[in-house]
């Protein structure tokens, strides 16, 4: 009887299927590059805003600046709690007829402002927006930024100067409603300046006098 070696039969699987390319991107638009660029450096820990279809990258709040911050979200916050409203220092305010937006050092909003975005609210939205000016900021924040948030329709910007001797915090109310871009007309018709020490009323829906020694220190 002839022998018969048996051999072991292997198999091999058979080769996965190679998965077919994915297409290409398609190439973002100019303004669809300048949000995305913008939400990198912000997720970054970068202040990036964008003022005429250009972004801005501006430098962090020092310690002096957020403490003037803090003591004035101190001064609001009874009012906070009792009317549901919301703090931000990270979202912006946005300014049209452009995508531009700027970044406001303290935002007050109700609870569920109206929004243009995951990022911007509507300035209409705002209860009140706070800038703290520094050597740096100091321009814009006095020059560019009250027609920007004049024309988004902010109602009440607070400038708090400690950069001027005596400081000084000024609120601009009553935004202009036909601003155009380039408009050289003061954007808001009410502004009051006071020293430091002095207080410093906030109209409705606020109705408190702030004492601005405490913002200062």
């Amino acid at each position: 009887m002839p022998l018969v070696e048996h051999r072991r039969r292997v198999t091999h699987p058979a080769p996965s299927p190679v998965p077919p390319p994915e297409p290409p991107e398609e190439p973002l638009d100019a303004e669809a590059e300048i949000q995305q660029l913008c939400r990198e450096l912000n997720d970054a820990g970068y202040t990036a805003e964008i003022s005429w279809g250009h972004v801005v990258v501006s430098p962090w709040t020092n310690i002096p600046g957020a403490d003037m911050v803090d003591s004035l979200a101190d001064l609001l916050y009874p009012l906070k709690l009792a009317n549901g409203w919301r703090f931000h220092q990270n979202v912006a305010v946005h300014i049209p007829p452009l995508l531009d937006h700027r970044i406001p050092d303290l935002m007050v909003t109700s609870r569920s402002p109206d929004r243009y975005d995951d990022m911007r609210v509507h300035g209409h939205g705002t209860l009140l927006v706070m800038e703290v000016c520094s050597p740096g900021t100091r321009m814009v924040d006095w020059h560019e930024k009250p027609l920007d948030y004049a024309r988004a329709g902010v109602p009440l910007y607070l400038i708090v100067d400690p950069v001027t001797d005596p400081p000084t915090m000024t609120l601009m109310s009553a935004p202009v409603a036909d601003l155009a871009v380039d408009d050289e007309r003061q954007p808001y018709r009410e502004i009051v300046m006071v020293e430091a020490g002095q207080p410093l009323e906030l109209p409705e829906p606020f109705g408190v006098k702030l004492d601005t020694s405490a913002v200062f220190g």
